[in-house]
């Protein structure tokens, strides 16, 4: 699809905070960084995950620009006046909100287009001035533990997208659930991954062991199947897990016997991967991981490594990728350890640089 001979203006409705992305590897923290060096986005805002706040407590204007970390990229910080446990005299909050992010974009130069990357944001769409408006779908937040507080504003946002909205997903299932349940037309992109970041030695964080390892990175939440974790540490296997996890869940994961490194900077995850022998992917298999595209998976083949997964979606295959699970899983993983690994990525994600993806994406909605 081409886009206006002019450019676009891009505003995004971000579905985590901006000040995550500088460190954190996730769909949206690529698409930024490729649309900030774009030539054809010839502005580029993100607006930061929608603050619900009691009206009672809002005492400030509801948009307000921010220091950003993105060169190229604005920052503006919206804050919704309606309660978070119900969306009574929510269509007056999301206005009222819109008013102020208009107000602070001004006239727009070149056709704007409003992206939302989370149905929290979705009323905002129709409300902001915009020459198109689209949404893109990385997981069904209905299936999301944490948002089980704004359970009513996830099913408002879902229910605002019009069948006219530009829509893209991260996967086929969930494109089909989109339609289904919406009526929707979603194009299917999947996730990529930084070639680049691979294609060089690059340094590690600390405390990685000199053995052999499994290796995991990512969010540990309730997707995580620990119990699957610990039976891999029981039958021997070094694991390394990299990545946030809180309360009892953290807990659990100190108990585990699997090296636990926290959270880690973006820039240190290819390292990571490049000193592992296998990349891991234990996730329950449920409607949220059946919505999902592991960015993690293309982000294992690049560093060459072999992979062991349940059978949740993926956007690739390969014959070094392993679906298995319970004590299948266990005896695929340690058989993966003794495998050689790649010197380079494997040829199934050569296409699927983050710029190629950020380039399909930008067409669907601006297009």
């Amino acid at each position: 699809m081409a886009l206006p001979a002019d450019g676009v203006e891009v505003i995004a409705l971000l579905g985590t905070s901006f000040a995550r992305l500088e460190h954190q590897g996730t769909r949206w923290r690529f698409l930024l960084r490729a649309w900030a060096r774009d030539p054809r986005v010839r502005r580029l805002v993100a607006v930061d995950f929608p603050k619900i706040s009691p009206r009672h407590l809002v005492r400030s204007p509801l948009a307000v620009s921010r220091r950003s970390w993105l060169e190229g990229c604005e920052l503006v910080e919206a804050r919704v006046p309606a309660h978070r446990a119900t969306t009574l005299g929510s269509r007056l909050a999301w206005s009222r909100t819109a008013r102020g992010i208009d107000d602070l974009l001004g006239h727009a130069r070149h056709p704007r287009v409003v992206i939302a990357a989370t149905p929290l944001a979705a009323p905002l769409l129709s409300r902001i001035t915009s020459a198109r408006q689209g949404f893109d779908a990385v997981d069904d937040w209905r299936a999301l533990p944490g948002m089980v507080h704004l359970a009513r504003h996830v099913a408002a946002g879902y229910a605002s997208l019009r069948p006219s909205t530009a829509c893209t997903s991260v996967s086929e299932p969930l494109s089909a659930t989109l339609a289904d349940d919406y009526g929707l037309a979603p194009t299917t992109i999947p996730n990529g991954v930084d070639l680049e970041a691979y294609a060089r030695r690059a340094p590690a964080p600390e405390d990685v062991p000199d053995e052999p390892f499994a290796v995991y990175v990512g969010v540990v939440q309730e997707r995580f199947d620990l119990e699957l974790l610990e039976a891999l540490v029981s039958a021997g296997v070094r694991v390394v897990v990299a990545g946030p996890a809180r309360g009892s869940v953290a807990d659990r994961l100190r108990q585990s016997g699997a090296t636990w490194l926290g959270p880690i900077d973006v820039g240190l995850v290819p390292g990571l991967l490049q000193r592992a022998r296998v990349g891991i992917v234990p996730h329950r298999v449920d409607p949220l991981t059946l919505s999902m595209d592991p960015m993690k998976v293309l982000e294992y083949l690049a560093a060459g490594l072999p992979v062991v997964t349940t059978p949740v979606t993926r956007s690739v295959a390969s014959s070094r990728v392993v679906e298995a699970e319970g004590p299948a899983f266990v005896a695929a993983t340690r058989s993966a350890l003794s495998a050689a690994r790649l010197d380079s990525p494997d040829p199934v994600v050569l296409d699927r640089d983050w710029a190629q993806v950020a380039r399909r994406v930008l067409e669907v909605h601006a297009g």
